[in-house]
């Protein structure tokens, strides 16, 4: 029901998930929208488009999804996981997970007689020893997901897929690892991402593997700033700058020297 009202009413659905977020009264009367300087939505113009370089779109918000489809927010993560577009892969990509960070595999195994969503997710560590991912840690949750949406071949060049906070639960040598395959995946697989980061270390660590690997060019970055006086933020296009970003940690730095001190 929802995907055929997708379909046949896209610009609905669109301004009621404005109205959702915005608020009714914060949507624009008029608005357009681009891509890659092409129009492909307007309001004005009552133009809505399929978009060229993206198709799909994947949301991320905690490793803590996986396994958990009853969940009205992680019902869709669990539905991608499950489902195989039997498509090739990148198999350099999926070897750097299994061999160099998580020292071992994932996948789905079958539990003949039940429902999909009675299968259980495996991580088969390198010593051929096995576990349920639901009782794994979550740092090694969060690299099963990327392997896993890698493997089903849901991570394409169409694809968006949207971090909230990727470093979360993570140790920080893992940060860098999940930085490295953020940058691979989009220099060899072709994948679009929208992070939203607090920690240095993956700013830090997206943007020098990026100009490693000869990718930074496609890097922007935004700054969250507060509008005084109100709970809104204005997001500043930095481009590749990541300075201005570091400024605004330094007000850790600042709150420990204050409180330290006393």
């Amino acid at each position: 029901m929802a995907e055929s009202y997708k379909m046949t009413n896209p610009s609905s659905l669109l301004i009621e998930e404005l109205e959702k977020y915005l608020g009714h009264r914060n949507v624009p009367e008029q608005y357009e929208l681009t891509e890659y300087e092409s129009l492909i939505i307007s309001n004005i113009n009552n133009l809505f488009i399929k978009f060229h370089s993206v198709q799909q779109v994947v949301y991320i918000d905690t490793p803590m999804a996986l396994g958990r489809p009853e969940e009205i927010l992680w019902g869709d993560l669990n539905d991608l996981l499950h489902n195989s577009h039997k498509q090739t892969f990148n198999e350099k990509i999926n070897k750097i997970i299994t061999r160099e960070i998580v020292k071992g595999d994932t996948y789905i195994r079958k539990k003949p007689g039940y429902s999909e969503f009675d299968e259980l997710f495996i991580y088969k560590r390198e010593d051929g020893s096995e576990f349920d991912l639901f009782e794994c840690a979550t740092g090694i949750k969060a690299f099963a997901i990327l392997q896993m949406l890698l493997k089903n071949g849901y991570l394409n060049k169409y694809t968006l897929l949207i971090i909230d906070e990727p470093e979360a639960h993570l140790h920080p040598q893992w940060i860098i690892e999940y930085a490295r395959l953020i940058v691979l995946l989009n220099k060899h697989v072709g994948v679009k991402f929208f992070i939203a980061s607090h920690n240095p270390d993956m700013v830090s660590a997206i943007k020098y593997i990026s100009e490693a690997e000869g990718v930074d060019d496609k890097l922007n970055y935004y700054l969250g700033e507060s509008v005084p006086g109100t709970y809104q933020y204005n997001y500043k296009h930095l481009g590749t700058d990541i300075e201005p970003i570091f400024e605004s940690f330094n007000i850790a730095l600042d709150r420990i020297n204050l409180y330290g001190s006393k």
